[in-house]
């Protein structure tokens, strides 16, 4: 009897430790989510835009100068697919850069409205 009583609190146990270390796993890709990584700058703010590149500042407050090309780079607004012409200095922007280019080359630009609407009617 004892050692069933035992066996049953030790499966509690474990099952409550790897169901916790799980939420704590879910919550670190949620947060990984909004952070910058080697490939992605979250809310960095456009200093310049020409037909050859874009110029940012990450959250960190460095630079970036990163090459574009009209035809393999994909700008989206809250998911619809826009104009890199939309892009205006101002904007707060997610860049998404190609792992597999030697050089900084922005693969997806994206946005949110609201963050534009605010940054287009500063001017």
């Amino acid at each position: 009897m004892k050692q069933r009583y035992l066996v049953t609190v030790l499966a509690i146990a474990l099952i409550t430790l790897f169901s916790s270390a799980q939420l704590v796993r879910a919550a670190a890709n949620v947060e990984d989510a909004n952070e910058d990584s080697d490939t992605r700058m979250v809310d960095a703010k456009v200093v310049e835009v020409t037909d050859t590149r874009i110029s940012i500042i990450a959250r960190t407050g460095v630079e970036h100068v990163i090459a574009i090309d009209r035809t393999d780079t994909k700008v989206t607004i809250d998911g619809l697919g826009v104009s890199l012409q939309d892009v205006r200095e101002g904007d707060v922007v997610t860049v998404e850069l190609d792992a597999n280019n030697p050089m900084k080359f922005a693969r997806n630009i994206s946005m949110r409205s609201d963050q534009t609407e605010v940054a287009r009617n500063r001017r």
